[in-house]
């Protein structure tokens, strides 16, 4: 096995620049020499010594990615189009510049505070915390941190990176109210969080000509698959007569375009229906959906860009960065 000292030689500086190479502390180290020794690392395929690195206080280079939650939709949160492109966006671009990603179960907030301490991850990015867990969090480890989609009561307190979900509502409000469904339905999963604010963009639009958009019209489904196929059975007849369904999410918009074909119902003829996310299934499902895109791979390199700036000690004045999202015109909806 190569040793540091082997590195050293072949590159002809000391151990310590080596060192200071691989661990990211290259301020006094000059390019060429950051050139050369990189180029001799990936000739030998050296790797690490990750307990030396841990034990030295230098910085593991390690990130955490903490998932808040087990289930999204009823399966297993992975499983999920959004949460499977964002982590491995954050894994590919860790990679890219020499970090490893540790994937950390959050619901127990004890076993995030003990495996980041225990492996002395350098800063964690979180996803499906809400203010009050981060809060807790932050009083027992001290760590950088950078929220994923997180929504305070009041102003933001912590780092947070989303996007502006009342605009997608209010996007896919405005299009359905032009082409006719003025009684169009928004359906979710919770009446919180970015469900809430998408919904309010939605009936802001709705409500835009002077008309007014009940709460009655913001449908909330279960979140087991089998009790929502059950739902939308129930509100059938009420999906017919409002003609137009604004999903708060791909998933369950391609999911209720899928039900309502077993049904014999057909998409956009007798319902039209739109998603958000805009997720790789978007434009599989036929018909193809209009949804909301959300770009995915730029929420996850804000994040980390912003993390890693903490990390290095810079002050971020922004606590909270809204990407922006727009409208994604398919065949799911009958102008």
């Amino acid at each position: 096995m190569i040793r540091l000292q082997d590195i050293a030689d072949m590159a002809g500086v000391s151990r310590t620049t080596v060192s200071n190479v691989i661990n990211g502390n290259t301020k006094r180290v000059s390019q060429k020499t950051i050139d050369k020794i990189t180029a001799i690392l990936k000739e030998q395929n050296y790797v690490p010594n990750m307990g030396s690195m841990m034990l030295s206080g230098r910085g593991s280079r390690i990130i955490g990615v903490v998932l808040g939650f087990t289930y999204a939709h009823g399966m297993q949160s992975l499983q999920d189009p959004f949460v499977g492109e964002l982590i491995g966006t954050i894994q590919m671009e860790m990679e890219e510049n020499g970090y490893y990603v540790m994937l950390i179960g959050g619901e127990s907030i004890q076993n995030v505070v003990d495996i980041a301490s225990k492996w002395n991850v350098e800063g964690l990015i979180i996803l499906g915390y809400n203010e009050e867990q981060y809060h807790n969090l932050s009083h027992r480890l001290n760590k950088k941190m950078i929220l994923i989609d997180a929504y305070p009561k009041g102003a933001y307190t912590f780092q947070n990176v989303g996007i502006d979900d009342y605009s997608g509502g209010y996007q896919i409000g405005e299009y359905l109210y032009s082409c006719g469904y003025k009684k169009a339905l928004f359906v979710a999963e919770t009446e919180q969080d970015s469900d809430y604010y998408r919904w309010m963009g939605f009936k802001q639009a709705m409500e835009k000509q002077g008309g007014f958009c009940s709460r009655s019209r913001y449908i909330v489904i279960p979140g087991k698959r089998n009790l929502r196929l059950r739902k939308y059975r129930e509100l059938l007849p009420r999906f017919l007569e409002a003609k137009a369904l604004a999903f708060s999410s791909d998933y369950n918009a391609i999911e209720a375009i899928n039900f309502f074909f077993d049904e014999g119902i057909m998409v956009p003829n007798q319902i039209s229906v739109t998603g958000y996310d805009d997720s790789v299934y978007a434009s599989l499902i036929r018909p193809k959906l209009t949804t909301v895109h959300q770009d995915v791979p730029q929420k996850a390199h804000v994040a980390l860009e912003r993390l890693m700036k903490l990390i290095q000690g810079e002050t971020l004045n922004e606590l909270n960065i809204k990407n922006p999202v727009y409208l994604v015109k398919r065949d799911s909806v009958k102008e």
